[in-house]
């Protein structure tokens, strides 16, 4: 009995927080739709935006596009806003 108890504590606690927010900012490419994670998970990558006459380089955690978020250690801690990053092509 408890332990039916238990798990059931849990499953309504996962229902009730849908996790964390991360919003893409494609920074003049097309649209990418936000979506919702939970903490200490691995970034889920969208489908790359596009962007005529450029190639993108990849997610990164500012606007100036410094700081590249590593999908393959960087976790989810919080809602975040993440920027296309965008190279042209010659």
């Amino acid at each position: 009995f408890v332990c039916i108890a238990v798990i059931f504590i849990v499953v309504a606690m996962e229902l009730r927080n849908p996790g964390f927010t991360i919003t893409y900012d494609s920074c003049g490419g097309t649209d990418v739709m936000a979506n919702n994670q939970m903490y200490g998970e691995l970034l889920e990558e969208p489908e790359p935006p596009t962007r005529e006459g450029y190639l993108f380089t990849g997610w990164y955690k500012d606007s100036a596009c410094y700081e590249l978020w590593d999908v393959n250690n960087d976790i989810i801690e919080s809602d975040i806003m993440l920027y296309a990053g965008w190279q042209k092509l010659q």
